[in-house]
């Protein structure tokens, strides 16, 4: 009676040991199905990679162009609230300060110069620059030179414009922009004819035309009866500009996120199972 009932044990042993086994397999057949199915979104590592390291550096030029936007928007509103206050007499004038508005009372001289390759409208010219002489009737007297605007240059490099100026005198306003120039002591500059051309604002401080600050100059105010055509430029890149540089980053970035879901992986695929099976 008692090997029956030893031959049952066993039978009960290998049942369960074939079903501890049947279900490690299956267990196992599940966790590889589902480390297949983890990865099997991605087919191309290399292009994954190449673009997880181009989608941050996208994001952050886009971001950067935000900034820079913000910057030149509040550069813009001191521009503008300087620039809307009124000019102070050029006498009262401690120190120099870019945009600062003035009012000058005196004279145009007959020096004046034709700063080359300036464009308006994409056509080429000069800016004139002209000496103005304020100060008489025993006031002390000054020397400062006006940036008039633009006029169209000839079509021939040897006709220069002649530039009319009023001999009476005259009340001028506009802003104070500084030269932007630097002389080094060991630069040569070719001497200047007054009426000729001039590539650099150096030049002009070279001759030593005795100007009360050599380093500054005025822009007229397109108001003044005596400007020429000026449409000043005050930022060299608007706001706008920025933030236009921007949606283009970010539009980038969309896109390579778009192209590594059709290119780097089986989306489409999966798409298709999922609704089209």
């Amino acid at each position: 009676m008692t090997a029956p009932k030893k031959s049952q044990q066993q039978r009960d042993q290998a049942v369960q040991t074939g079903n501890s086994a049947h279900s490690a397999q299956l267990a196992k057949g599940q966790d590889d199905l589902a480390r297949e199915a983890s990865v099997a979104f991605i087919r191309n590592w290399p292009l994954t990679v190449l673009s997880l390291c181009f989608f941050p550096l996208l994001l952050g030029l886009g971001n950067w162009q935000l900034q820079r936007a913000a910057e030149k928007e509040g550069i813009q509103q001191q521009l503008d609230t300087r620039l809307s206050a009124q000019p102070i007499t050029i006498s009262d004038l401690k120190v120099p300060a870019t945009y600062t508005p003035v009012r000058l009372l005196g004279f145009y001289t007959d020096e004046y110069f034709l700063f080359d390759n300036r464009t308006r409208h994409g056509r080429v010219g000069y800016e004139v620059l002209q000496v103005f002489e304020t100060g008489s009737g025993g006031t002390e007297k000054a020397r400062w030179l006006i940036n008039r605007g633009w006029i169209p240059g000839s079509s021939h490099r040897d006709q220069l414009p002649q530039v009319a100026y009023p001999l009476a005198a005259k009340v001028i306003t506009g802003f104070l922009y500084p030269n932007g120039d630097s002389i080094d002591s060991a630069d040569v500059l070719p001497a200047v004819a007054v009426h000729g051309r001039i590539q650099s604002l150096a030049q002009l401080r070279a001759q030593n035309i005795r100007l009360q600050e050599p380093d500054w100059h005025i822009r007229l105010s397109a108001d003044s009866d005596t400007a020429l055509l000026t449409e000043w430029k005050l930022l060299t890149t608007s706001p706008a500009k920025h933030t236009g540089y921007a949606v283009q980053w970010f539009a980038m970035a969309f896109a390579l996120v778009v192209m590594w879901l059709l290119a780097a992986t089986n989306l489409r695929q999966i798409v298709r199972e999922k609704w089209f099976k």
